[in-house]
């Protein structure tokens, strides 16, 4: 194994956090989610095909995006009072789901929060606000309030206004965001973007080991092109057996139809885990707040295709482990919402579905809807692989104890 392989592991969801806020915090271009440092910006539509600031977007939800400078100090976030299922996430640059602010803790009426600086002590939060200490200067905050169909878009865009953050207007990013290299050398680029954001952001102690060993390969802040051939040679290989690796650990071993952890959000150091989530799911929340069951494969243990039909068939009549709701959203293999026509993108416990005449609630994914089946169940699936993903908001007790088994997709034909 080359030497750089854990270093690669253990960066790439700092680079993936990084070149998020790059593209919302720094765009020339508007888009959804986009806002300069310390503002909030807010979706006035769920996510469609189009949508690519960051990958396997839930469709069930408005989001609110916003990325945090707390180099000049505090940040006070305001939430409204509680009226539908919402929740505020905060990550860390590495990301890390450090705390959430939601239904489940939020005081009804609402309250504000000062987000502190690494080390700041709780006196820094001002008066009215609770301390919420973050352990990095970059805090990615992630937004999601429930919608229900276009009816419902205003009453949920009300909620997500009364998220406001109050802090300094930023004057210049942190000098990695402003000087990323990007010459079309992956590898290289890499490496050489990940030795700057380690300047700005040392690694918390999980990550500490695995990073440091690349400052004996390559200083802080230099160049890879810059050293002796067999140690660029080196890099590249560990950079792509590196890659390799994480992208086969976004699918299950065992080929099993649907795999999760419940320690998604919160990785410790679990370096494998976090950057296979970052590819494939990256700003996961922690498994208290959701869990995110991932489908690869049928029941014969074949990767999903549109060229075949599937169901998936709960007996229990959907009455799946979730206290706030459920929802099953198909993704193309580019970890993006496929374009489909109609656009529809999720079904769950919220999208009026028609259970069998035994009670038992049937789903169906394919190219076209089932034959004498109802349309509300089915699901537009590409001419392509893809994947599917089932969130339960509020997980209880039975799930994240192993007490319950979700049904295999079946393949139909």
């Amino acid at each position: 194994m080359y030497t750089a392989v854990p270093a690669v592991v253990a960066g790439y969801p700092l680079l993936e956090a990084l070149q998020a806020c790059r593209r919302q915090a720094m765009a020339a271009e508007p888009g959804p989610g986009r806002a300069p440092f310390n503002r909030i910006a807010h979706s006035t539509r769920t996510w469609m095909h189009g949508d690519r600031d960051f990958n396997t977007p839930t469709v069930d939800l408005l989001y609110s995006n916003a990325w945090i400078d707390l180099r000049q100090g505090p940040v006070v976030l305001e939430i409204p009072a509680r009226s539908r299922f919402f929740v505020v996430q905060l990550l860390d640059v590495h990301t890390e789901n450090f705390f959430n602010l939601g239904t489940r803790n939020v005081p009804a009426g609402g309250a504000r929060y000062a987000l502190l600086p690494p080390g700041a002590p709780a006196s820094l939060a001002p008066a009215g606000t609770q301390a919420v200490p973050c352990p990095s200067a970059l805090v990615w905050l992630l937004g999601r309030v429930i919608v229900d169909g276009a009816m419902d878009l205003s009453a949920a865009r009300a909620v997500q206004e009364g998220f406001v953050l109050h802090g300094t207007a930023v004057g210049s990013p942190f000098p990695c965001l402003g000087q990323w290299t990007d010459t079309g050398d992956a590898a290289l680029d890499f490496f050489a973007n990940l030795s700057r954001a380690l300047q700005d952001f040392p690694p918390p102690a999980a990550l500490r080991a695995p990073l440091e060993m690349l400052s004996g390969l390559l200083p802080p802040g230099a160049s890879p092109s810059g050293l002796r051939p067999l140690v660029v040679d080196g890099l590249r290989g560990a950079w792509r057996e590196a890659m390799a690796l994480i992208e086969a650990h976004t699918h299950a071993a065992s080929r099993a139809p649907w795999r999760f952890s419940t320690r998604l959000g919160r990785f410790g150091q679990d370096h494998m885990l976090r950057a296979a989530t970052a590819w494939k799911g990256i700003g996961a929340l922690a498994a208290d707040e959701a869990i995110y069951a991932a489908a690869d494969y049928d029941q014969h243990g074949d990767l999903l295709h549109g060229q075949h039909t599937f169901r998936i068939r709960f007996t229990d009549g959907g009455d799946l482990p979730a206290d706030a709701f459920w929802s099953i959203t198909l993704y193309g293999e580019d970890r993006f919402l496929p374009a489909v026509a109609p656009q529809r993108h999720a079904l769950g416990s919220r999208s009026g579905l028609v259970k069998d005449a035994d009670g038992s609630l049937s789903l169906h994914m394919g190219q076209r809807p089932p034959a004498g089946g109802p349309q509300s169940n089915w699901l537009p699936a590409p001419d392509a692989p893809f994947y599917l993903v089932l969130r339960l908001y509020h997980p209880q007790a039975r799930l994240l104890e192993g007490r319950y088994a979700f049904p295999a997709v079946e393949r139909l034909d």
